[in-house]
């Protein structure tokens, strides 16, 4: 497999038309604004292994032998996600890895402005929700590592990607939403809350918060759940069209 690099990385853009998720992430890798593409021609690619964090979003002919390679070159304890297609042959090459069904949404025609004004204001009454700068950024990664990962340094998260996070009285980061990838078009984001302040509503504010930001930098919000409860929290902000797709574990 030979690695892609800027404007070549096109070229596998109808390989992922219809991908079943991570919609945000994939128009990321194709602008050449964060992970990497390997191909097995570079020219008419039949198979391509597309990396975002520990991410690996496989795209082509299943029955290419190049397939397998695609599949053999995932680390462990990392991911693999892939069409429908895919799923026989992910089985057969990674008999041990362990499926997990997650969520893709779109975004509504037109977003409910006034529903997300409305959740953003519920902030429960002792909390701060406040955009993540210099000051803030280092305990906003220590919430969470992954709000950062994909950014080249905290510098250029702060230069490229944005940030929401809710303090408590004492000051402290108990939850945030961030950028997980971010393109001339589409911000895909995840939400973090600490396990002592959960079911407070705190991660409808910040997810809210995220995209009233995304409307008014032009930008569609792309959000993939991991579960059932990411899910219903997508539907509550205001995400449709749901559409449950295996993504794969390695051991």
């Amino acid at each position: 497999m030979k690695k892609l690099q800027g404007k070549h990385c096109e070229v596998v853009r109808e390989l992922y038309s219809g991908y079943p998720g991570l919609h945000g992430a994939i128009e990321a890798v194709l602008e050449g604004a964060v992970g990497k593409i390997y191909v097995d021609n570079a020219d008419a690619p039949r198979v391509a292994r597309m990396v975002v964090g520990d991410f690996h979003m496989m795209a082509g002919d299943p029955e290419s032998p190049a397939a397998i390679d695609a599949l053999r070159a995932v680390p462990a304890r990392e991911y693999i996600a892939v069409p429908e297609s895919w799923y026989g042959l992910v089985r057969r090459t990674h008999p041990t890895a362990q499926a997990n069904v997650r969520s893709s949404f779109t975004a509504p025609r037109e977003w409910d402005r006034a529903h997300l004004a409305g959740l953003r204001e519920s902030l429960p009454q002792g909390y701060q929700l406040r955009r993540v700068d210099e000051s803030s950024v280092t305990a906003f990664r220590d919430l969470n590592e992954t709000f950062v990962d994909n950014f080249a340094s905290l510098e250029d998260y702060l230069k490229r990607g944005v940030g929401f996070a809710v303090s408590n009285e004492r000051g402290e980061i108990v939850a945030g939403c961030s950028t997980y990838t971010i393109s001339s078009r589409c911000l895909e984001f995840e939400i973090e809350t600490h396990v002592d302040y959960q079911r407070r509503g705190l991660a409808l504010v910040t997810g809210a918060r995220m995209i009233e930001h995304c409307l008014e930098a032009g930008l569609e919000p792309c959000w993939d759940a991991a579960h059932d409860g990411s899910a219903r929290l997508a539907e509550r902000l205001g995400f449709v069209g749901r559409r449950r797709y295996t993504a794969y574990r390695l051991t």
